[in-house]
């Protein structure tokens, strides 16, 4: 479902089976920042066409703006991530923040393009639907300061970094 950021505002529904597709998607429409809020580093930010166009975006430009912020890494840590292992190669593009205990919510699943394109998925890993659109969703205005907000709180994790001997 190909679309452009700032053009289509078309609100689109994709199945639960094409959730990464449809992140992927969005995440391939920026050009300037993309804001992910998830529960936990977990299947869909592990998807291989998400961390593609995450490494694509990344690549893109040395001023794009990449934040994903996420309330649990257990898994991610015990099993491996392949996002983690993005954002290690890519550590000037891509930042990863865990909330503050305070801003952990299970439910939240979204992510913002260039302030205006929104891809949901509330109720992440069991959604009741996908929201997806490239243009002027009256949510992305509110989630994208909800965001910041809780962006300006959130704490890089120290169980992420990479161990150099």
């Amino acid at each position: 479902m190909p679309f452009v950021i700032g053009d289509d505002d078309t609100l689109h529904h994709p199945e639960f089976h094409e959730a990464g597709t449809a992140l992927a998607s969005l995440i391939l429409a920026c050009r300037r920042s993309l804001w992910l809020r998830v529960p936990s580093l977990d299947n869909l930010t592990a998807d291989r066409v998400v961390c593609d166009a995450l490494k694509r975006l990344g690549l893109s430009s040395e001023r794009v703006d990449i934040r994903i912020q996420y309330d649990s890494q257990d898994d991610a840590i015990r099993n491996g991530h392949r996002l983690i292992h993005l954002a290690r190669r890519l550590p000037s593009r891509i930042q990863l923040r865990q909330s503050q205990d305070d801003d952990r919510d299970g439910q939240l699943c979204f992510a913002i393009g260039d302030n205006t394109g929104l891809f949901e998925a509330s109720g992440w890993p069991r959604p009741a639907r996908l929201d997806l659109c490239a243009h002027r969703l009256p949510r992305a205005p509110r989630l994208a300061r909800q965001f910041q907000e809780q962006w300006e709180r959130a704490f890089h994790s120290t169980e992420l970094r990479e161990l150099r001997l």
